[in-house]
């Protein structure tokens, strides 16, 4: 058991448990001990008192109000939050560079890039196509979109897309932790963990399907040929616009390939800061393309992730993206959503 607002734990036994449900959400001390076989009023108390004295039994007239938000999104997103706190990153100390070299003589760095060998592949243009769309334009006109006109989308403005959007652009020399990418969006420590699973729907000149983007070779590994809106419909909770496109794109989590570099619990945010620069990247990159994007976390995690063929131990969804051809590429405020008249906006 987590110690409130400290990353400290118990360890629960049967007894300590069966005393914690006896007093649930409050109980007279005296009557709880007076609960139990009189054998066992004594050790009841001292539990009271050493619970007490840790914060895991409040007394009534000391109990704080719980936020709202805890209350609403629950024990275990505060008990997280508390873990991921005041981690400390060992900058410019001894200890850090120990660290490092433990890490590196530990090995087993994962790999750069997730591949299929011996999956079909589509390669995708080398050469991308020139953004000459003003960059204050691109920012006005950025929208998430929700209707499409079905009009196909090239095999060019996909490409383009993924590039900028999951492929490097250049490498470095990492130190210690050996080559590190260069990509359009920033990732913790240059792991990019960020994978990048394509439905396809409507795009020129290649068949509709789910395939893999191998950000290594630019090109795309067909895993089922049997990838339909329907199925994509499922998995989305029939959110029109993320199926509805020319193609949506699943991004998942490679763990290790953050936890092998940092290994502390604020780690786990990283890759929720990850997913969201990708994304950023990817709707800017696709409003400048002339493409509307979509974006949004509602899909059940676990169908998901078996569409994918993944395994979510090792690799979890995280987000999903979506673009086809808008059906009108303004005004700013969504045809869909009702404002009121601007005789009412004070």
């Amino acid at each position: 058991m987590g110690i409130p607002g400290q990353r400290r734990w118990i360890q629960v036994t049967p007894h300590l448990l069966d005393l914690l449900e006896r007093a649930g959400e409050g109980a007279d001390a005296a009557e709880l001990a007076e609960s139990f076989p009189a054998g066992e009023r004594d050790r009841v108390r001292g539990a009271v008192e050493t619970l007490t004295g840790l914060g895991i039994l409040v007394p009534h007239e000391d109990a704080p109000p719980l936020p709202a938000f805890w209350e609403r999104w629950g024990a275990v997103t505060e008990r997280f939050h508390d873990e991921a706190r005041n981690a400390n990153y060992l900058v410019d100390s001894p200890e850090r560079a120990e660290l490092v070299e433990d890490i590196v003589t530990e090995g087993g760095s994962p790999d750069l890039f997730k591949e299929y060998p011996g999956h079909p592949v589509v390669m995708l243009p080398r050469r991308p196509r020139r953004l000459d769309a003003p960059v204050e334009e691109v920012f006005a006109s950025r929208r998430t979109h929700r209707r499409f006109t079905g009009a196909p989308v090239s095999l060019d403005q996909l490409g383009t897309l993924l590039f900028h959007s999951f492929a490097p652009h250049g490498f470095i020399h990492g130190g210690p932790f050996g080559a590190q990418q260069c990509r359009v969006s920033s990732s913790a420590g240059g792991r990019h963990e960020v994978e990048a699973y394509v439905v396809v729907y409507d795009v020129e000149g290649v068949e509709p399907g789910l395939y893999h983007y191998n950000a290594a070779r630019h090109a795309l590994e067909l895993l089922d040929a049997d990838a339909s809106r329907a199925r994509v419909a499922d998995l989305t909770c029939h959110q029109t616009p993320s199926y509805e496109g020319a193609f949506t794109v699943f991004t998942t989590a490679v763990a290790n390939r953050l936890a092998w570099k940092y290994r502390h619990p604020r780690a786990y945010r990283l890759w929720m800061y990850d997913a969201g620069h990708y994304g950023q990247t990817f709707v800017l990159t696709a409003t400048a393309l002339g493409l509307g994007p979509f974006q949004t976390v509602a899909f059940a995690d676990d169908e998901v992730e078996r569409f994918l063929g993944v395994d979510p131990a090792e690799e979890f969804a995280v987000y999903l993206l979506a673009a086809g051809i808008p059906d009108r590429p303004g005004p700013l405020v969504p045809a869909d959503f009702a404002f009121p008249p601007p005789s009412e906006v004070r």
